[in-house]
């Protein structure tokens, strides 16, 4: 009997999780299985904790049960905006961290996985610009719960390679990924098999600000109804909840053609029974603000990339909040109809493509020349467009030409001025004296970080300065090349 193998992919979502496995006999023959809650669905990044025993529950039980739960346990959610965050909490006399909370998420997710078979290591999709600590800690969760991270992808473009198979005619794609907690969009250009970043842009702003956004209104509405003056803060949490979820289902039914929604609650707070309802026209002008900032996110993308809008080829949308009705409105209106690409099976796709990329065996490389701007105008590379992450450590010498008390560098992806992704300046203390020596050493780790170090060749190799950089611009390989 055939051994089969299996390439995992994880989405890690402040609001949703889910994993994804390309299993087979080879990779000519995978099929695509997805892991989330026992209903089908992704995985609620939710994580409950009792007060007395310790006792964790997660994902849909979690959600599922929480009114009743709530005054036993201790509920956090949204752990991904807070995994860097030096922060612990006392719970059942253990200290609980960011970390130790989020790897009740990957334990829930390897769980799942494992009434089948076995997850070691996966690819892990974060969102565009997820900072170096955040990824540090995000791996060390995952390690936690014996799952050893084989790399990072930013999730718009693991929802591109979820769809290689439909848009590979495609030359520059722009992913649209508005999810529950961040808006993030990538530009892409797609070659031969390779998918290269061009640009990447993203915003703080997503579904859960909206649902609050909602809710704050209809509380006031209700507050009117009953003649009560009483702050949201001051709601109990349940009902606060419980206000949320609703909000949330009418945005749904918003964006599904309705013309109204209606919001009634039973037993909110002192308020008692509510009744309210918004109509689409209301709900429209009300998010106005944010869709008008997720617009200027997709444009100032398209932009960075140094394309415009008639060399854009297509929009995935993907995400829960792409699908909201005054977004596809204002997208129809200024890109057209035919531009907008929705797929089917939208809450499994940046799972599915980091497992695709997995399957792919991970080859990715850099997609942007990094090097020094030297006295003379010229640039010099340090490491290559083109070359395979992670790499090893590269140093140069170079001598400083005159006897002042510092050395200045300026890092940074292009000589041209227009097409520079960033700019980085370092000064460092020098010994004053002519043709003094320093050491530059860079690499780019497992984290796709960009470390950079400066020595000086005196003073016992003293290390001046170091430096990491976060944003770079990198292809994968779905062909395996």
């Amino acid at each position: 009997m055939a051994v089969q193998s299996s390439w995992y992919g994880i989405d890690f979502g402040t609001t949703n999780s889910a994993a994804s496995s390309m299993t087979g006999d080879t990779k000519e023959t995978v099929r695509q299985i997805n892991y989330g809650d026992d209903e089908g669905r992704p995985f609620p990044s939710l994580v409950a904790i009792n007060k007395e025993t310790g006792e964790v529950i997660t994902g849909r039980e979690a959600k599922t049960h929480r009114n009743e739960l709530e005054g036993e346990y201790v509920y956090f959610s949204s752990i991904k905006s807070i995994i860097a965050n030096d922060v612990s909490y006392e719970i059942a006399g253990k200290k609980w961290t960011p970390i130790d909370i989020a790897a009740e998420i990957f334990k829930g997710l390897k769980e799942k996985i494992g009434r089948e078979r076995t997850c070691r290591e996966a690819i892990v999709a974060v969102p565009v610009g997820f900072t170096a600590d955040k990824k540090r800690n995000l791996r060390e969760a995952a390690r936690r719960a014996g799952i050893d991270v084989k790399m990072f992808v930013s999730e718009p473009t693991a929802a591109y390679c979820s769809n290689y198979a439909a848009l590979r005619s495609y030359h520059h794609v722009a992913v649209f990924d508005w999810g529950g907690g961040t808006l993030d969009v990538a530009v892409l250009e797609i070659e031969g098999g390779r998918v290269y970043e061009l640009a990447t842009e993203g915003m703080q702003i997503a579904g859960d600000d909206i649902d609050l956004k909602l809710a704050r209104k209809m509380h006031l509405e209700f507050c009117k109804q009953k003649g009560i003056a009483k702050a949201f803060e001051d709601i109990d949490v349940v009902s606060k909840d419980i206000l949320i979820g609703r909000c949330e289902d009418a945005k749904i039914e918003l964006s599904d053609d309705e013309d109204y929604a209606r919001i009634n609650l039973n037993n909110y707070d002192e308020l008692g029974t509510v009744r309210g309802m918004i109509e689409y026209e209301q709900f429209s002008e009300l998010i106005e603000p944010e869709i008008n900032k997720a617009m200027f996110c997709l444009k100032s993308a398209i932009e960075k990339s140094g394309l415009n809008r008639a060399n854009i080829d297509c929009i995935l949308c993907v995400g829960g909040s792409s699908k909201l009705r005054p977004l596809k409105e204002r997208l129809i209106s200024e890109y057209g109809a035919d531009m907008l690409f929705y797929p089917k099976m939208v809450m499994w796709d940046i799972a599915k493509g980091a497992s695709l990329i997995s399957m792919s065996s991970g080859t990715y490389g850099l997609n942007q020349n990094l090097g020094l701007m030297l006295s003379d105008g010229e640039f010099y590379t340090l490491l290559n467009k083109g070359q395979l992450l992670p790499c090893r450590e590269k140093k140069i010498s170079v001598a400083l030409v005159t006897d002042e008390k510092f050395a200045k560098f300026v890092f940074t992806d292009s000589k041209d001025e227009k097409l520079r992704s960033f700019v980085q300046n370092v000064k460092v203390p020098a010994g004053g004296f002519y043709e003094e020596q320093f050491v530059l050493s860079c690499f780019i780790d497992d984290d796709n970080l960009f470390r950079l170090k400066v020595q000086s060749s005196q003073f016992m190799k003293t290390i001046l300065h170091t430096w990491t950089y976060d944003k770079l611009k990198v292809f994968y390989d779905l062909e395996g090349r």
